[in-house]
């Protein structure tokens, strides 16, 4: 029954599972092993803890299998667990280069301390989208060779060891790279790091280090995370990212050039998916001075989640939460703190500034008069008719809709 099928159909069926689980349906019948031995995703995993050397053994086999009979490699991936092993380094080099050889399309590398030879793997003609995790990419000069990778899209690296020379690089080599993805790399030293690229559209960066300048004009969707608040450049006739999630972090104290910059950074798009702050203290604002430093709008945020978790000293500002909403112009707001007065200064500030809306003569309008209304609710939806007090009771299970 088992050799009834046709051996391309066979193979698609394994492509669908991973190689582990297509090994073991190779002994269904030859026909099941002759579509598992030319299957072109290849996933090892190695554990030097037990049994590596046959491990080992089975991986070179597989590969010089490949390229003595030139078996085309749509997906190369390699990854070690609980190892640590750079005596295995020329083998990695040698099934790389089969790998490149054999026209791989996706590299998936994650093997501590490798010394991933970038400038062999940018030569590859195939290559569309490489994934590193826990390597080294050594340094390189920039003119040390011209290299070009136009077919690689999708770029992806965590916790890799590199330098600015070679994340410039990377980025450089990749004329037509569409998404870059750079997590928790060390390496990176420099106060202002640079990201250039005029074809990337999906940029995520998770990174505890440097201001990050960003100059894509065609980005539709970034994921950021970090300390300091990145600079955008985006130029589009419609300056709206399709997707966006920032994540900011600011261990310094907040004053009135920081919510300068980040009403800047906020107003490269119409609208932002999701904004967390977590923050820690803060200034008196001179709102005066906010307001004049930056004309214009600033980008609305569907959600902003704000973290008042170590925020004790933020809310006596009385200006901070005036400063917090002109510069982002929340739809939804998401409270997180167990400090009951805190969160009801908080509330007061909001049912205060939409107060002012009703009362305010058109003909002068305050920028803080344009809170149309509140609404609190939990997390069933459920609309909720409390006092400040109360709703700062159940702050963790209740959110804000903010209608300017």
């Amino acid at each position: 029954m088992a050799d009834l099928l046709p051996e391309c159909l066979i193979q698609k069926i394994l492509c669908l599972i991973s190689f582990k689980e297509a090994t073991k349906m190779s002994i269904l019948s030859k026909t099941w092993l002759q579509a598992w031995s030319t299957l072109p995703n290849l996933e090892f995993f190695v554990n030097c803890w037990r049994g590596w050397e046959a491990l080992i053994n089975i991986v070179d086999t597989t590969m010089e299998r490949y390229v003595k009979r030139k078996i085309p490699i749509q997906k190369f991936e390699l990854s070690e667990i609980f190892a640590d092993s750079p005596q295995l380094f020329p083998l990695i080099d040698k099934w790389l280069l089969i790998a490149l050889q054999n026209g791989v399309k996706q590299l998936v590398l994650h093997f501590t301390a490798y010394p991933a030879p970038i400038l062999t793997i940018l030569t590859a003609k195939s290559l569309g989208e490489l994934v590193l995790h826990d390597c080294t990419l050594m340094p390189v000069s920039l003119t040390s060779r011209v290299v070009s990778c136009n077919s690689l899209r999708k770029i992806s690296l965590s916790y890799v060891t590199l330098d600015e020379n070679m994340l410039q690089t990377l980025l450089n080599s990749c004329p037509f790279i569409v998404s870059f993805i750079l997590e928790y790399c060390s390496g990176l030293t420099m106060k202002l790091i640079k990201i250039k690229s005029d074809s990337l559209k999906v940029l995520k960066i998770h990174q505890y280090c440097g201001i990050w300048e960003i100059d894509a004009p065609d980005l539709v969707s970034l994921d950021y995370t970090g300390n300091e608040i990145p600079e955008l450049n985006i130029v589009r006739e419609s300056s709206q990212l399709e997707n966006s999630k920032i994540i900011l972090h600011c261990i310094s104290r907040l004053n009135t050039e920081w919510f300068c910059k980040l009403r800047k950074f906020l107003s490269n798009s119409s609208s932002w998916s999701e904004v967390s702050l977590c923050l820690l203290k803060c200034d008196e604002i001179n709102m005066t001075d906010l307001q004049m430093d930056h004309i214009g709008s600033s980008g609305g945020v569907d959600v902003l989640n704000l973290n008042m978790l170590l925020m004790d000293e933020i809310i006596e500002c009385p200006t901070f939460v005036d400063a917090l909403l002109w510069s982002c112009h929340p739809g939804r707001l998401n409270l997180i703190s167990i400090d009951i007065e805190t969160v009801t200064r908080f509330i007061d500030r909001l049912m205060y500034m939409k107060n002012l809306s009703h009362s305010t003569s058109h003909a002068s309008t305050p920028w803080n008069s344009q809170l149309k209304d509140v609404k609190a609710f939990d997390r069933k939806n459920q609309l909720l008719q409390l006092g400040s007090e109360e709703l700062a009771k159940r702050i963790m299970e209740t959110y804000f809709i903010l209608d300017w």
